[in-house]
């Protein structure tokens, strides 16, 4: 349990993604395409469904502007773009959520796989630990969505595609951890060092 708590802490350190922008053409276009492509969808569940197609999962530079998804004539995005793309969707249809963390627990080669891949191009591998990963999703009313995997999930305890979620949080608000996961004794005011 104390890897795990170490982890949220630094977990809490990774500040959650925002696609920026140059406001040049070079961004326009891209922002404009994606979200064109999006917007044409007759309703929100098949457009959120839509951003995980569109902007395949992948390695993203952290700070990304626009013009860094397209690689040669392909988007790519992260689930830090994927959450950025989902939310600003909601925001246009005035749809209330909050951006939210994952602590996923994966399997056991997961971890060093992705890492390899993140550093093959350079890109951060911060969001992934030993055996936990950081993963941005949202909160859409009292519901949980993975913008990455294009589903809903239970929050704490749920499962997704890669792995166990052992821990949620909404944005400001306190890691809701999975019921089966042992929290840490609390310390007295006496006991604590």
């Amino acid at each position: 349990m104390t890897g795990l708590i170490t982890e949220l802490k630094r977990f809490d350190r990774i500040g959650l993604s925002q696609v920026a922008s140059h406001a040049k053409a070079c961004c326009r276009m891209v922002r404009h395409g994606v979200f064109a492509q999006l917007t044409h969808y007759a309703d929100m569940g098949t457009a959120l469904a839509a951003v995980p197609a569109l902007l395949p999962w992948g390695p993203v530079q952290w700070p990304a502007h626009w013009c860094d998804l397209a690689d040669h004539d392909e988007l790519v995005g992260d689930c830090g773009v994927h959450a950025d793309v989902a939310a600003a969707l909601l925001t246009r249809q005035d749809i209330p959520h909050a951006r939210g963390r994952a602590a996923v627990l994966t399997t056991p080669h997961a971890p060093a796989h992705w890492r390899a891949t993140w550093n093959e191009v350079q890109a951060s591998d911060a969001w992934i630990g030993r055996t936990v990963v950081h993963h941005e999703v949202l909160r859409v009313g009292n519901r949980w969505w993975d913008p990455s995997e294009a589903r809903w999930f239970s929050g704490g305890g749920g499962h997704l595609g890669s792995g166990r979620v052992l821990a949620v949080r909404e944005e400001g608000g306190q890691w809701q951890l999975a019921p089966d996961v042992r929290q840490p004794p609390t310390r007295t005011a006496q006991e604590a060092p």
